[in-house]
């Protein structure tokens, strides 16, 4: 005898009723939609109460890494119900599903040739309006027949939300035959997958079971119950010729976040923790639902007490009756919570939605089940980083670490050898406030389940994770044509205490650093190279032939950036302008007074230049900031940029050069702001409007009190005469001494 479960995946009704429905059928032999590489030995692990849903089962080609599937199981997975009955029961139990052997092998095809569809209608049969309707969203057909707009919505509260009885299937099986006879056209890829299934079912029969239990996706259904309407030579030929490819299977932890729907999981649920409460704790789920809503609140600081709690659940289970519903479900609840807990406002509830609606539980493998050694040694070095408890956390953790303690160093190491390797679990947050000075570094931490291929991807490099980031450089190392990408190399190779490849990366960036004539790459290289000496003290590393290629190629910049700035369209212009803001940032960090000389001579050379005005005004705000030159020197420079001498453009992309950053120079500085005063008041129309861009985007870049000290001085109107050193206010240095505690004191100085 064969019996066919039709179920929804992840579906805690579902579950429900098949738990009940194996009880009663008492199988022989239980085949279930999945991939049958996993094998029996897998299965075998459901056994083990350290296995701990949710968790998937990662299909993987080892010689293509690229070809990776997962298959998730939450323990209210009808799928993952029905083996730990099999295995409990010591029933045979295995997957039947097409092997992801084969399927990798049709991935490729399909790509190349492109998805082929199968027609069933007849040669004189055309397919009507409606048949082409039910083909598209046979679910979505059903939905709205029965009133509603959301195929999910009716599936859930028909068949997920109510304690069905194990009867549930025949219905199922029915309406499914249904909606299949009304659909003349099915994907080849379906055809096969339901071909090989059908091939498994006759050979469990051959093997001698009389009681088989099959648990497949409801669509699947009837064509496997009636399974002897189709020929066994015709399945055949639908996987003729598919050739094989070896694979390897493995459990791994997964998370409620990954089987929502929203995370573009096709299979997903909307509503992970409901679908748990709903499977554990069906005759409570109500006030289960709105206990744990009122917990998170007042986690967040609103007020949610157990008299809201009471009212909210008594709002659910209203609206469910007035719906007809036999239980409120998920759209149910949210409205109650909102109109009782929140007051009627959406926004507290959004501030617990993926915890209350999605839930938080990461899944757990033993580990006795079979991994790579890459992951083995990651497990260990997560141990001695102390770094377990954020891995598993809920979503993601702020890290900050203090590089003078030893466990922090360590896991400093870890999480830029992952980066390395292209398992990006932490993100350095460069710019906070936390991160002030060398020995600080701020990570935000969150680990995602599919980093388990990239793992299994990175072992290819060595088996620990040390050995595989520096054999990953290693390899990098002479793929580099540029030098800012040999110092990124550095750089990442420093951050991760790789020793052994950071000499011979050093002496790869002397020699290329020799042989590069490209002023704009020895640009881009130094900014980095600065920031490995910055660093390179708080991890105790000797860089001292570093220093000496910095020390090059800080003179041959200087000489060569002149030159360069001649003659360049404005897009290359920009690309120069940020690199000047780069290297003047790198050099005043490194802070040696023979290169900012050089430098800021460099710069003096580009201001005097009739190039492009961009450059020309950031080379003189940035002497003027630095007091190379002073006011009345600027001034001239300003006069001259603004003159009606040079073209309208050339001045707006000066200005625009002038004030990068910041509008205050121009704010306190009145004889610079006349001048560029008299300058726009003196345009001709036709000028300013085509300069017009260029100065609202300048202007645009000031923060907002800066614009309203502008427009003050605008309206204000130009000084007749400038404040002459008799005009100004004498400070009294003895009033301002009483002031001057309170003052410090205020501001924290």
């Amino acid at each position: 005898m064969l019996t066919v479960f039709g179920i929804r995946h992840h579906g805690a009704g579902s579950a429900s009723s098949l738990r009940n429905a194996l009880i009663e059928l008492q199988p022989d032999c239980i085949l279930i939609e999945g991939p049958p590489d996993a094998g029996n030995d897998l299965i075998d692990y459901v056994a083990n109460e350290n296995l701990i849903p949710p968790i998937a089962l990662l299909v993987y080609n080892p010689s293509n890494l690229k070809q990776g599937a997962y298959y998730p199981f939450a323990h209210f997975s009808p799928e993952w119900q029905a083996m730990k009955y099999g295995v409990a029961n010591d029933i045979p139990t295995s997957f039947m599903d097409l092997p992801r052997a084969l399927a990798f092998s049709l991935d490729v095809k399909e790509k190349k040739d492109g998805q082929k569809v199968i027609s069933f209608e007849q040669e004189n049969e055309a397919i009507t309006k409606e048949e082409r309707k039910i083909a598209k969203d046979p679910l979505g057909y059903m939905a709205k027949l029965a009133g509603y707009e959301d195929s999910e919505r009716w599936w859930d509260i028909t068949f997920e939300s109510t304690n069905n009885p194990s009867e549930i299937f025949e219905s199922i099986l029915t309406l499914m035959g249904a909606l299949r006879d009304a659909v003349k056209e099915t994907p080849l890829r379906e055809l096969q997958r339901e071909a090989y299934m059908r091939g498994v079912i006759r050979v469990a029969e051959k093997e001698g079971y009389q009681n088989i239990a099959v648990i497949c996706g409801a669509w699947h259904a009837p064509v496997l119950a009636n399974y002897k309407r189709y020929k066994a030579t015709s399945d055949k030929k639908f996987l003729k010729g598919i050739k094989k490819i070896k694979t390897k299977v493995t459990w791994v932890p997964w998370t409620y976040k990954r089987i929502a729907r929203q995370s573009g999981y096709g299979a997903g649920i909307i509503s992970p923790a409901w679908y748990e409460l709903l499977f554990d704790k069906s005759d409570e789920v109500t006030i289960q639902w709105m206990s744990k809503a009122a917990h998170l609140l007042r986690a967040e600081g609103l007020p949610a007490s157990s008299a809201h709690i009471i009212e909210a659940v008594r709002l659910a289970d209203s609206l469910a009756a007035i719906r007809n519903l036999s239980v409120a479900g998920i759209s149910e609840l949210r409205e109650a919570a909102i109109a009782i807990l929140c007051d009627g406002a959406a926004t507290p509830l959004k501030l617990i939605e993926e915890k209350l609606i999605i839930g938080d539980k990461i899944g757990e493998v033993p580990e006795e089940i079979p991994v790579v050694p890459l992951q083995q040694d990651l497990n260990t070095c997560i141990k001695s980083a102390r770094l377990t408890k954020e891995k598993n956390a809920f979503g993601k953790v702020e890290k900050k670490l203090d590089l003078r303690k030893a466990a922090n160093l360590v896991a400093s190491h870890l999480l830029h050898r992952l980066n390395i390797l292209g398992i990006p679990w932490g993100t350095s947050l460069e710019n906070s406030q936390h991160t002030k000075g060398s020995f600080k570094e701020v990570w935000s931490l969150e680990w995602e389940p599919d980093f388990a291929i990239r793992i299994i991807e990175a072992g290819m490099w060595g088996n620990t994770v040390y050995e595989a980031a520096t054999n990953y450089i290693f390899d990098n190392k002479d793929k580099q044509a540029s030098l800012a990408g040999l110092t990124q190399l550095i750089e990442a190779a420093l951050n991760g205490d790789l020793k052994e490849v950071i000499l011979a990366l050093t002496n790869e960036l002397t020699n290329q650093s020799a042989l590069t004539k490209d002023i704009f790459n020895l640009m881009d290289a130094l900014p980095a190279l600065v920031n490995v000496i910055r660093y390179g003290s708080s991890r105790q590393i000797n860089l001292t032939a570093v220093s000496t290629v910095i020390n090059q190629m800080i003179p041959r910049i200087c000489i060569g950036l002149p030159n360069a700035c001649i003659n360049v369209d404005e897009e290359t212009a920009s690309k120069i302008f940020d690199k000047i803001v780069a290297i003047n940032r790198a050099l005043h960090t490194l802070n040696e007074a023979n290169h900012m000389q050089h430098w800021y001579e460099t710069l003096a050379k580009i201001m005097g230049m009739t190039v492009n005005g961009i450059l020309v005004g950031l080379s003189t705000r940035t002497l003027f900031d630095k007091k190379f030159i002073d006011t009345e020197v600027t001034s001239t420079y300003m006069h001259l940029a603004l003159s009606k001498g040079n073209e309208a453009l050339f001045s707006a992309q000066w200005i625009a050069g002038f004030l990068n950053g910041s509008g205050l120079l121009l704010i306190h500085q009145e004889n610079l702001w006349q001048i560029m005063d008299e300058w726009l008041a003196n345009l001709e129309e036709e000028r300013f409007m085509e300069i017009l861009p260029v100065l609202r985007r300048t202007f645009s870049k000031f923060s907002h009190p800066e614009r309203q000290k502008m427009m003050a001085l605008a309206k204000r109107g130009q000084s007749s005469t400038l404040k002459k050193e008799e005009d100004l206010v004498v400070i009294n240095e003895d009033r301002v001494a009483t002031v001057l505690p309170t003052l410090k004191l205020l501001l924290d100085l």
